[in-house]
């Protein structure tokens, strides 16, 4: 992995039929590349952190001494994505089936956690031509640090999956993954999504013991709308009531939030502001199943969703 080393091979040439071999190429895992699979492994782990030009010319030659092309890291990273696809069509995991040592809530109850999200992804033409861009599928399955643990997990046990896949498939991948560490033998397992359209019915699908849960952020940016519409021009009093409503929503659920709205007077208020507390007011009369962030079964476990962690993830996996 660290640069060019020298190696003697037994070299055998067939002088009947013309064909040769060296066998220690297939033994060592080498290829006509001649990259050895660390140098492949790492390359290819360059090519999604960034452009292939900046892992050509920064990361590889910084991180690894290696110095290699900017089309040897396009050619290795797509390489590599092809035989991904390959073992995740053949039903393969992403590691072995083991089953984690899930953490526990304060009620010592071991759960684990799923989630599944849409972000954007921009797209670019033919000739850096302007092109619409596409909604790629990020799931996870993963194992979050507790407070309530002395004993954390070990570090990575998350599992991605991301890609322009259909809600369908993506759930029934992210079933494998989870099935394959443990999921299914936890006490209580948490499926946490953004809303969107058809995500908590993958999760009823794949996962029907799983409690569906809002992600807390997405929940405060409806709030923050609201505030923002309230208090266009005062910002310690816009500040005031968001705070307020975020603590109440994290505290005291999603239908005391919810009752708030609706036993606030606007009677004195502009269209404007009356129309978007409408439109907050239905969203939570909506999810209100799945905000109540205060009900026993969910107390004090780990229930917030990494939105932005996600995001990066379905970016580099689709590049």
């Amino acid at each position: 992995m660290l640069g060019p080393i020298t190696l003697l091979l037994a070299y055998y040439r067939c002088e009947r039929c013309g064909e040769s071999q060296k066998p220690w190429d297939r033994t060592l895992g080498l290829s006509g590349r001649q990259l050895t699979p660390a140098a492949q492994q790492i390359v290819s782990q360059a090519g999604v952190l960034a452009s292939f030009a900046e892992g050509s010319e920064r990361t590889l030659r910084d991180m690894a001494g290696l110095h290699v092309s900017e089309s040897t890291v396009e050619r290795i990273t797509e390489e590599v994505g092809k035989r991904v696809k390959q073992q995740l069509d053949a039903g393969q995991t992403q590691g072995p089936k083991q089953d984690w040592r899930w953490q526990k809530d304060a009620e010592g109850r071991t759960c684990a956690y799923v989630s599944l999200d849409h972000t954007g992804i921009r797209q670019q033409g033919p000739g850096a031509t302007r092109a619409d861009g596409k909604m790629a599928a990020v799931a996870m399955v993963y194992n979050p640090a507790s407070d309530h643990d002395p004993i954390k997990p070990l570090p990575h046990q998350a599992r991605y999956i991301s890609g322009f896949l259909e809600l369908d498939e993506i759930g029934r991948q992210l079933r494998r993954e989870a099935e394959a560490v443990g999921v299914m033998r936890a006490d209580q397992q948490i499926a946490l999504s953004d809303g969107g359209a058809g995500l908590e019915e993958v999760f009823k699908t794949y996962f029907p013991r799983a409690v569906c849960i809002l992600d807390f952020y997405h929940a405060k940016e409806h709030l923050v709308e609201l505030a923002q519409s309230l208090y266009p021009a005062d910002d310690p009093a816009r500040q005031k009531w968001l705070d307020a409503r975020c603590h109440q929503l994290k505290h005291a659920g999603g239908r005391a939030v919810l009752a708030h709205l609706q036993g606030m007077d606007l009677s004195g208020s502009s269209p404007t502001v009356r129309e978007v507390h409408r439109k907050q007011a239905s969203y939570f009369r909506n999810h209100c199943h799945r905000i109540n962030f205060f009900a026993p079964r969910w107390r004090r476990a780990p229930i917030f969703f990494h939105q932005r962690r996600m995001a990066s993830v379905a970016k580099r996996a689709v590049s």
